[in-house]
């Protein structure tokens, strides 16, 4: 059988230079360079385990007993506040109505025309609302619902805006009261 002829090797023609990779460095905009990402596959190869693209988790925090978040443990003790019918009807809407950074545009008068009752009842469900921290006035029309109770706990968004509004949530803290026994009264 005849074999193919071969070519000579020849110099190859003048190669285009590629630029020099990048040194390696932190991550950019919260994504990890590939080189480092590359580490990471080579010593997961190695020592065994997993990997995962979400970022870090922090830690859980307790309350009590039970491993809750603060929004159960709100919604949970949400009778020892003694809401009234109408401040629980306008904390439903805050929480169902809110935007990403919790605020809800309305009125007084607006809910009262949703809920068919007068304006100073809902003002009064509000100021209510207000003196145990799940709603305060940002400005003209618009409140902000505490994101503690506002958001899933641990959620991204929660995380972010709890972050934002850190000195504010600090002075509005959410206390669930205690309640007496009806024979100390």
């Amino acid at each position: 059988m005849a074999q193919p002829l071969r070519r000579s090797a020849e110099a190859p023609a003048k190669a285009s230079r590629l630029a020099p990779a990048p040194p390696p460095s932190d991550a950019v905009n919260g994504m990890e360079s590939a080189r480092d990402l590359l580490k990471r596959f080579e010593k997961l190869a190695k020592t065994g385990g997993t990997f995962s693209t979400d970022p870090e988790r922090k830690p859980y925090v307790f309350y009590g007993t039970q491993h809750l978040s603060m929004s159960q443990v709100i919604e949970d003790n949400l009778w020892k506040f003694d809401l009234s019918a109408m401040s629980r009807n306008v904390l439903d809407h805050l929480k169902t109505h809110h935007d990403d950074q919790a605020l809800v545009e309305m009125t007084q008068s607006s809910l009262a025309a949703k809920f068919g009752c007068s304006q100073s009842k809902v003002s009064r469900a509000i100021g209510q609302l207000s003196r145990h921290n799940f709603t305060w006035k940002e400005r003209r029309g618009m409140y902000r619902v505490h994101p503690l109770y506002a958001y899933r706990w641990g959620s991204v968004k929660q995380r972010r805006l709890v972050k934002s509004l850190e000195k504010v949530l600090l002075e509005h803290e959410i206390v669930i009261p205690t309640v007496r026994n009806e024979a100390t009264r």
